[in-house]
């Protein structure tokens, strides 16, 4: 009896002791999110960052090789139109112009010689002197002589522009933005020297969402704050049909009438009234939208009530209006999106909603 009771005893701690060595079972975390309702967006004013610029600018270059021999201008430096702005050594091109000069003079030269001899040969061939034969070699050496003269006048009136070319001249009044040579280098043909701005009229030129510029149109009117608060009118002038990346398209804005201290360089926010990204658009807070690649292509978390976990889900973000972005495709009014902390979510994760007592509304 005795040893009966001592094997049960054994056995019984046999199997406390295996249910100490299985690891206890972990329930999955639940996280609190803050969620906010996808509402439509009807009307909603899209928007754009874009840089202002003159609509006149050059980078010049002398079309020759040579040595610089002066640069008047620095940046910041105001000219006319007309100006001399840079020179080259003009030795070389005068040496060439006059050496084409004297050329050409023997061209001629020879082209006179040729047509007399044709003339007479002619004459000869009218009397029954010469034969049909002198009178063709004839006129076939007046024709080449004539093509030489003709060859000698193209090459003078090349070395006669490349001599002025040997000058860099303003194309217009403005204003020099940059230098990129100085006195005594030299220079192959096409480097630039220096980088000049009109005056007067200003564009900007934005990188545009796809989804927003299939909806625009040459003409549209946008606006922007400029630096003295004031709102300063644009209208599109130019719109590019080539998507970079596949995901944005450039467009010019021409500015209306600009106020003194907008400057070319400076960064603006166009904002484009009635022009959501598409009628279909919907708009989430910023702060839902996780950056992907390529630009415009992002995800978000969405939370799904029967479950209590949120599913991730690509987006397409079409244009940004203040804190919120215009999402055209991926998401429909009335669902939810996790609005903060997305960074520590995975996809399927279990979540409840976070349920404060400051009282204020979701965005």
């Amino acid at each position: 009896m005795m040893r009966s009771l001592l094997a049960a005893t054994g056995l019984v701690a046999v199997c406390l002791l295996s249910a100490c060595d299985k690891p206890p079972r972990q329930r999955p975390t639940e996280r609190s999110v803050l969620l906010a309702e996808v509402t439509p967006a009807p009307g909603a004013i899209a928007s754009a960052l874009g840089q202002v610029r003159q609509a006149r600018r050059a980078t010049l270059s002398f079309d020759l090789a040579g040595r610089v021999t002066s640069v008047g201008m620095h940046p910041g430096d105001r000219f006319a139109a007309g100006q001399v702005l840079a020179t080259l050594d003009p030795v070389p091109a005068r040496l060439r112009l006059a050496q084409a000069r004297s050329e050409a003079l023997a061209a001629h030269g020879e082209s006179l010689e040729r047509a007399e001899q044709l003339r007479q040969q002619t004459a000869l061939f009218d009397d029954g002197a010469a034969s049909q034969t002198s009178l063709t070699q004839a006129r076939a050496a007046d024709q080449v002589a004539r093509g030489k003269a003709a060859t000698a006048d193209a090459a003078v009136e090349l070395a006669q522009r490349d001599l002025e070319r040997s000058r860099i001249l303003a194309p217009f009044a403005g204003t020099v933005v940059a230098r990129m040579a100085e006195p005594g280098s030299d220079l192959p043909a096409g480097q630039a020297v220096l980088a000049v701005e009109g005056e007067g009229e200003l564009e900007v030129v934005a990188s545009l969402p796809a989804a927003l510029a299939s909806v625009l149109s040459i003409g549209d009117t946008a606006q922007f704050v400029g630096p003295d608060a004031t709102v300063v009118p644009a209208r599109l002038s130019h719109l590019s049909g080539h998507l970079e990346r596949g995901a944005t398209t450039e467009g010019i804005f021409r500015v209306v009438t600009a106020p003194g201290r907008l400057l070319p360089g400076q960064w603006v926010q166009l904002s484009l009234a009635g022009k959501s990204a598409s009628a279909s658009s919907v708009a989430i807070p910023l702060t839902a939208v996780v950056p992907g690649a390529p630009a415009g292509n992002a995800t978000v978390f969405v939370f799904d009530a029967t479950h209590g976990q949120v599913m991730r889900r690509p987006v397409t973000v079409a244009a940004a209006n203040g804190d919120r972005a215009l999402i055209s495709a991926g998401l429909s009014t009335g669902e939810r999106v996790v609005t903060a902390g997305t960074a520590f979510l995975t996809d399927g994760q279990a979540v409840r909603e976070f349920e404060g007592d400051s009282g204020l509304e979701n965005p």
